[in-house]
């Protein structure tokens, strides 16, 4: 019985220490397209849902980057490595709300010059940063 309340009290820290981590970050937190109705040779735009808003200092118009977060584990070690911030492309923002923001594709990063990300788009959980 205890050391299933130690490990309990294990996971709530490390569960603690991760959304404290975490918890200043902007991510994507919904991608949608509408329905493709055939009218036209393009796919229609997808629209990137945004975890922040006017409140945080975002406003329209705004390009951000956005990138998503690999980790890299040892395979000999069995032991993680750390975290890595890839870059995947650049949204620019159309519609702002106080705590939300959706935003356009600008462009993606290019394979050549960063590691390759497949698929090849913005996901659900990328991080998001206002552009320098």
């Amino acid at each position: 019985m205890r050391t299933f309340k130690r490990a309990g009290a294990v996971l709530a820290a490390l569960v603690g220490f991760t959304s404290a981590t975490h918890a200043a970050e902007i991510n994507v937190y919904q991608v949608y397209r509408s329905i493709d109705l055939g009218e036209s040779e393009t796919l229609p735009p997808k629209d990137i849902f945004i975890s922040a808003g006017s409140t945080q200092g975002v406003k329209r118009g705004a390009v951000l980057d956005v990138y998503r977060r690999i980790s890299s584990f040892d395979n000999l070690t069995q032991k993680h490595m750390g975290d890595h911030m890839i870059p995947v492309g650049r949204l620019k923002v159309i519609h702002v709300d106080e705590q939300t923001a959706i935003a356009r594709l600008d462009k993606f990063v290019s394979t050549d010059s960063e590691p390759a990300l497949l698929p090849q788009a913005v996901m659900i959980g990328d991080v998001v940063r206002l552009s320098q």
